[in-house]
């Protein structure tokens, strides 16, 4: 790994020159979807630019292999430079999966003019780095868990509890409102102040209709229930 990373920083700093922008980033792995499942072969990785009033995509890397980002080197000449002044940068990794063609979440979409034609939700690996020119560093220190998406940003919206019952040792739950690229569970907890999530819980990914359902072993010290996104 540290033969990796002074050979990435190599190539940043051979090609830095005055006034460019050179970002060097890889994930250690594994990184994984908002569902819980680890990223596909040739998912996106994006260099992103944020102000305080917006957000833009500067660079797109089909980057993903074996569940983690390869080394790669963001770079951007003078001019380009230029343009971006006053706010920070961040890698996010993108959940490109097509759920329309494939319910099973197996097939990326296709891309146009370099850009994903299906963006369902973003997670920042890293962010905040405020530097305009030169070379910098913006690998994470772990991979990405299905807790860092940004579901509020998507706007993905809140799953609806529809029902609530004991069947032997069970408790089952009916849930709707739930989307396909992202996972659910339960937390349980003896009082409405702290609830953790049950040994033996089973979960499930959303569905674009009808309900899901979740499974949680009755325990005698959980009296309470909520619906969550995996983390």
């Amino acid at each position: 790994m540290k033969k990796t990373i002074a050979a990435l920083f190599a190539l940043a700093t051979a090609a830095s020159f005055a006034g460019t922008l050179q970002i060097g980033f890889f994930t250690p792995g594994p990184d994984k979807y908002a569902d819980g499942s680890v990223v596909l072969d040739g998912e996106c990785y994006a260099l992103v630019y944020t102000t305080e009033t917006s957000q833009e995509t500067v660079r797109i890397y089909p980057g993903a292999l074996d569940g983690k980002c390869k080394p790669v080197v963001f770079c951007l000449d003078e001019d380009e430079t230029a343009k971006y002044q006053g706010g920070t940068w961040g890698v996010y990794l993108l959940d490109t999966r097509d759920f329309a063609t494939d319910a099973t979440g197996k097939t990326l979409a296709e891309v146009e003019d370099g850009v994903p034609t299906v963006i369902n939700v973003k997670a920042a690996v890293t962010d905040g780095i405020a530097k305009t020119s030169g070379a910098s560093s913006a690998v994470p220190a772990e991979g990405v868990a299905a807790g860092a998406y940004d579901l509020a940003g998507a706007n993905v919206p809140n799953p609806v509890v529809t029902g609530i019952k004991i069947e032997g040792a069970n408790v089952i739950v009916t849930v709707k409102n739930t989307v396909p690229f992202v996972g659910y569970t339960l937390e349980a907890g003896s009082d409405t102040l702290s609830f953790t999530v049950p040994e033996g819980i089973v979960s499930a990914k959303g569905e674009d209709a009808g309900e899901i359902t979740l499974v949680a072993p009755k325990n005698d010290n959980a009296q309470f229930f909520k619906v969550t996104t995996v983390k």
